[in-house]
């Protein structure tokens, strides 16, 4: 049988979904991983024990459909891990480890990266008088200086705190054998012996430079890390190398980028992952935009012959704020969450989903969650409803800050992930924002976006021609209803509280 083998490597779940030539999911499976909590803040997995889940998973596959075409691999950005020929050297420090907090501060003090970001601040007010500027590529580089730094997700940071602190790790860069990646890198060194990773992956680790498609010299620099480390930089629409498996790694691509693929492929095009949080994430083109509060420019796709550009903004909390429904009782699945809005009308009373912070555009991670303008008359439908249309009222806000920071017009937004299932969240968020969200049919977003990637790869096509339209489940248009009342009683309520 023809088909593809798509594996979305997570760090909660790896899963492997078979796709025919023509689309249709042939099968899909899953297996969880076991991450590790050493210390309070850290998070870690075991590099060996994934990839062995992922040769499970591979296995379990070919044992039923026989083998492939060719693969494909999608992945959660920023996790770290640092190996040798003989295999990791440390766990895996994921995205969502904390530990290098004190770092952070300690390089954020850095006179280059005060003096950057007070450059910065510079441009971006010129920018605002001289829009062009900020078309430059060494204008949008110096404005982005003044909104984006070091992180504890960023890969430079675990990557330092394993050069500082992990004995086989030091030993290994003394030997000059030594080497960096993220899930990705790690895949496909075992699965080929490339040591690569790819343009979408590389713009989210903290070390790359999305302006000038490169390793950055002065990140490296100042967090002193040794350029010969790195994985080369690999398209998306040049495959990898053969398996061990005796078929092609046809590509590699981060997750979000993956899923922004199947949504589309022109300037405006954009989507909106559901998960723990949600990330909105908008094709600006061929020029990348400069970073703005809370938005943040990466690599969308990298082809031989063109380079797409996007912003992301983030909502820390939205998957895992209706999670917290569940968990104190307020419903027992997903579906009670649409009979709490038979009455569509929304209450006077206020959720801000801020369990994690306020992220885009606001940047408040010390913000908390807060339920506001509570009276006798508030029922259990009244918070459920509340939640939603604040996790649908914070995408919103990322759209506007998206279109007023980018001049990019939005039509419409693809919409994925498990909390897509929500009908009223999606509507609220059409009638919040004014757009058209679009809702498919396969809500892994990711993984059929890696697959229209490896399909046009295998067959030699031009990875941009070659998108098609996914089909479509449902359409939300705004309806009309535009919640006057309830947008004024959040801005009032918000104006307070910042």
């Amino acid at each position: 049988m023809n088909y593809y083998l798509i594996l979305d490597v997570g760090t909660t779940n790896v899963k492997a979904y078979a796709f025919s030539e023509e689309g249709e999911k042939l099968l899909e499976k899953s297996m969880r991983t076991r991450p590790v909590y050493p210390e309070p803040g850290w998070a870690e997995l075991d590099p060996e024990e994934l990839i062995e889940t992922v040769r499970r998973l591979i296995d379990e596959v070919t044992s039923s459909l026989g083998m492939p075409k060719g693969m494909g691999i999608t992945n959660q950005r920023s996790s770290t891990v640092v190996w040798d020929d003989e295999g990791a050297l440390h766990n895996m420090i994921t995205w969502q480890d904390t530990r290098t907090k004190n770092i952070v501060e300690a390089f954020s003090r850095d006179f280059l990266v005060r003096f950057g970001r007070a450059l910065g601040k510079v441009f971006y007010g010129l920018s605002r008088l001289v829009p062009g500027i900020a078309s430059l590529p060494k204008g949008a580089y110096i404005i982005t200086l003044a909104h984006v730094g070091f992180g504890t997700s960023h890969s430079s940071m675990h990557l330092r705190w394993l050069m500082d602190n992990v004995p086989e790790v030091r030993r290994a860069l003394e030997r000059g054998e030594a080497k960096f990646g993220t899930i990705d890198s790690w895949i496909a060194w075992n699965l080929t012996g490339k040591h690569v990773t790819d343009y979408t992956n590389a713009s989210a680790t903290g070390l790359f430079d999305p302006f000038y498609l490169k390793w950055s010299d002065n990140i490296m620099g100042i967090v002193g890390i040794p350029k010969k480390i790195l994985p080369g930089l690999q398209p998306n629409d040049l495959p990898v190398g053969e398996t061990d498996y005796g078929v092609p790694l046809l590509t590699m691509v981060a997750d979000q980028q993956a899923a922004l693929y199947r949504a589309g492929v022109e300037p405006g095009s954009a989507k909106m992952t559901h998960g723990t949080g949600t990330f909105v994430d908008l094709n600006v083109g061929e020029k990348p935009k400069p970073a703005s509060p809370g938005l943040y420019p990466m690599v969308a796709l990298k082809t031989r012959k063109k380079t797409l550009y996007l912003l992301e903004g983030i909502i820390n909390a939205s998957g895992s704020a209706i999670d917290w429904l569940l968990k104190v009782g307020l419903v027992e699945d997903y579906s009670e969450i649409s009979g709490a809005f038979k009455d569509p009308t929304l209450p006077r009373v206020l959720f801000i989903p801020a369990f994690a912070g306020l992220s885009t555009p606001y940047l408040r991670p010390d913000f908390r969650g807060a339920l506001l303008n509570l009276s006798f008359s508030v029922g259990r439908d009244d918070v459920i409803k509340a939640l939603i249309a604040g996790i649908a009222m914070r995408v919103a806000e990322v759209i506007a800050a998206m279109e007023s920071g980018t001049r990019v017009e939005i039509g419409s937004l693809t919409s994925d992930g498990g909390a897509s299932q929500i009908d009223p969240l999606l509507q609220l968020i059409a009638d919040f924002s004014g757009k058209r969200i679009v809702r498919p049919e396969e809500l892994n977003g990711s993984a059929q976006g890696t697959f229209m990637i490896a399909r046009a790869v295998a067959e030699g096509r031009d990875v941009l021609s070659a998108w098609k339209e996914p089909r479509v489940e449902r359409v939300f248009e705004p309806s009309g209803e535009k919640h006057e009342d309830f947008r004024r009683l959040w801005e009032e309520f918000m104006g307070r509280l910042l």
